[in-house]
């Protein structure tokens, strides 16, 4: 397949977007010499995370269906069993899965999940052990709870670990609490950092409580969707969904204000303005944004030397919204997005993309479809 390339945002799309400030950088779009194409491996309902095991075996997560095994990583899913009761409404359901970084001695998951009612609910997380047989989990234990909110909407929910045992949890802002993401003292909008079991880091930077709530670690998120924690840098990065336009691409600083709603390079969905301002003082920007939108979700780099060239570019998918439906690979060159490049424009709507032990990368569709290894083109 010969990826399809897409134009880049107008002067008009900026003008109706922000008040005329300096725009966050952004980088032209390519078309590189790499064929890829999709083959489908594992048929899937609503698929949402994914993660390998240490020996190519693959556990997801479905929206509505909980949690799945499939051995080899391809072919037929089994359920596994033991999975606290999800809020499955509007956006709720089962979200993000991480290993544990012991998990080849400890066998450890974590999963994230709306936990509550249609007017008491929040993004949660748990932590279990995986049965020997892979068939259930053992010993579950809720470790998260975000604040309540009385809505379905804007749940977050991936997970990544640090290279000093701490993992993030990734939070969205209840949608019609956006003014919450500007306080970090509310979990709503924020990105969190705790410790394996819960307890709160003493480096957090408001681990005192005084400034903001002692779990928070960033603030001033929409809806945070991809999360990928890089080991050889100890940087993390993330893709948050903007309204109308103004998806972002992020590094993680601790204690920061990525800005929402105070500033956007987006619209509300009817096209009338959230705020004349694109930048300020105090503020986070982007490594880049997309006008339109893409609704990025899932986020990995790449380590291998499976597609040639490739190797140290972030991958993005795109499930939704007029420049949706793709995955989309970043180059990254100090500090600063450098390429941009479409692939499999129009094909699927992407929740989920990671890279398995055999350097492949693998998709996780937001539908019906399935999922994925990427391969390369004949």
């Amino acid at each position: 397949m010969r990826p399809i390339l897409a134009g880049f945002i107008s002067a008009a799309a900026l003008a109706a977007c922000g008040s005329g400030s300096a725009a966050a950088p952004v980088a032209p779009d390519v078309s590189s010499d790499v064929n890829v194409t999709l083959t489908p491996v594992v048929e899937a309902e609503f698929p949402w995370g994914l993660a390998f095991l240490p020996n190519g075996d693959l556990l997801f997560t479905e929206k509505d269906g909980g949690l799945n095994y499939v051995a080899g990583g391809e072919g037929e899913a089994t359920q596994v069993t033991g999975l606290p009761p999800a809020l499955t409404e509007g956006q709720g359901g089962y979200f993000g899965i991480t290993l544990d970084p012991d998990f080849d001695s400890n066998r450890l998951i974590y999963v994230a999940y709306a936990e509550g009612t249609d007017t008491d609910n929040g993004t949660a997380v748990i932590r279990a052990r995986l049965s020997d047989d892979h068939t259930s989990l053992e010993d579950v234990a809720e470790i998260f709870r975000a604040d309540s909110r009385d809505t379905a909407y804007h749940f977050g929910g991936r997970l990544q670990f640090a290279n000093d045992g701490t993992l993030f949890v990734s939070l969205g802002e209840g949608f019609k609490y956006m003014k919450d993401a500007q306080d970090p003292h509310i979990t709503h909008g924020s990105l969190v950092r705790i410790n394996s079991d819960g307890t709160i880091p003493a480096d957090n930077p408001f681990a005192d409580g005084v400034d903001g709530k002692p779990e928070v670690y960033s603030y001033g998120h929409r809806n945070i969707q991809g999360l990928y924690y890089d080991k050889s840098e100890g940087t993390l990065y993330e893709t948050e969904h903007g309204p109308k336009g103004g998806d972002e691409f992020n590094i993680i600083k601790p204690g920061a204000n990525y800005g929402w709603p105070v500033i956007t390079y987006g619209v509300n969905y009817d096209g009338t303005i959230i705020t004349e301002q694109t930048e300020k003082e105090g503020m986070e920007q982007p490594l880049t944004y997309w006008v339109p939108s893409i609704a990025p979700s899932g986020l990995t780099r790449l380590s291998s030397d499976v597609y040639p060239g490739w190797k140290g570019d972030f991958f993005v998918g795109g499930m939704n919204g007029p420049a949706g439906l793709e995955l989309v690979r970043l180059r990254l060159e100090d500090g600063k997005v450098t390429e941009r490049e479409n692939l499999f424009k129009g094909e699927y709507a992407i929740r989920d993309v990671v890279q398995a032990p055999d350097g492949h990368l693998y998709v996780a569709t937001k539908d019906l479809d399935g999922i994925f290894r990427v391969d390369l083109a004949e």
